[in-house]
């Protein structure tokens, strides 16, 4: 980062809190110094993925936290391997008091082998000093929900391992390592893809309630996805994140509002690791419909039961 970038950060840092357009009684985060702050003494940051337009995996909280009337912890983004990295945004995020996570992925398993050789070495440095750069600790989930797209499970880890050791210039960027829940509790495959403790920060999963034929699967509940998750992290002596969540918007609308109430119970009384809880804010393009989003209606039960997330302390850790 020149002299007038970083002089430019610092204008747009002071500047933030007028710019988001939320008012003067709506909490800002502190941002963490480094990377072991990420951690909080108590309670768990709460983020979200916010779709809105934006195709290239940028998410876009801003109108969700006016509607909520609450900043976000966490702005997650999705960046796919060889695009621009979606630098401003990761910017105004910290300028805000977010803390970014970057879902950065890896690519086909035949691209890990690319990885491990060398080939991609330019595009990693360029990302770890870019991220270096920003000047606060952040997550980065490198190629999540591996255990969906790998069958290679060495590869894998001499993949993670390689593109670790070439982060070692940027020790603000925290490694998430985030399977699906199906990998701890039905599929049993973490332990072949674990890179060991020495390469992972965080451990994470992903999981979601969805109707189902299955009554053992309909709108599985939070314990019944992320229990085996969340002891595989007290195992390795880890914080635990929810790297994505989402509840599927029914035509009965309080399936979705009294699932994520009891989910925050749930969190609090038994997940003492989890620290971090990201919900998917985005509604799908299949024919079914992967409706996550809680705004619809707008200022509904679900809405109502998302910002009370926002709201409650346990979420905003100081």
């Amino acid at each position: 980062m020149t002299a007038m970038e970083r002089r430019d950060f610092l204008k747009l840092a002071a500047g933030a809190a007028v710019a988001t357009g939320l008012g003067a009684g709506v909490a800002r985060a502190a941002v963490p110094r480094d990377k072991s702050e990420l951690v909080p003494s108590a309670g768990a940051h709460f983020g979200a993925y916010v779709y809105a337009g934006n195709d290239a995996g940028v998410s876009q909280p801003e109108a969700l936290e006016t509607k909520i009337g609450h900043r976000l912890g966490i702005n997650h983004c999705f960046h796919h391997y060889g695009t621009a990295p979606h630098t401003t945004r990761w910017q105004n995020d910290i300028a805000a008091g977010r803390i970014p996570m970057i879902s950065w992925s890896a690519g086909p398993e035949a691209r890990l082998q690319q990885i491990v050789d060398g080939v991609h070495n330019k595009e990693i440095d360029d990302q770890a000093t870019l991220l270096a750069s920003l000047g606060a600790p952040l997550f980065l989930r490198f190629t999540w929900e591996f255990d969906l797209r790998y069958t290679n499970t060495a590869l894998f880890r001499a993949a993670w391992e390689h593109v670790h050791a070439r982060f070692a210039g940027a020790p603000n960027v925290a490694f998430v390592w985030c399977p699906t829940w199906r990998a701890y509790r039905e599929t049993f495959k973490a332990d072949a893809f674990y890179p060991g403790d020495a390469f992972v920060d965080w451990i994470a999963a992903d999981a979601y309630a969805r109707p189902h034929t299955d009554p053992a699967y309909h709108y599985r509940a939070f314990d019944l996805m992320m229990d085996t998750a969340h002891a595989f992290a007290a195992d390795h002596g880890k914080p635990f994140m929810v790297g994505e969540t989402g509840v599927h918007r029914a035509a009965v609308d309080p399936v979705q509002a009294e699932w994520l109430t009891t989910t925050r119970s749930v969190v609090k009384s038994s997940y003492p690791l989890l620290k971090a809880f990201v919900y998917f804010h985005r509604d799908g393009d299949a024919p079914d419909g992967d409706d996550w989003r809680v705004t619809v209606p707008d200022g509904g039960p679900a809405q109502q039961a998302f910002a009370a997330y926002a709201h409650d302390p346990y979420f905003n850790p100081s």
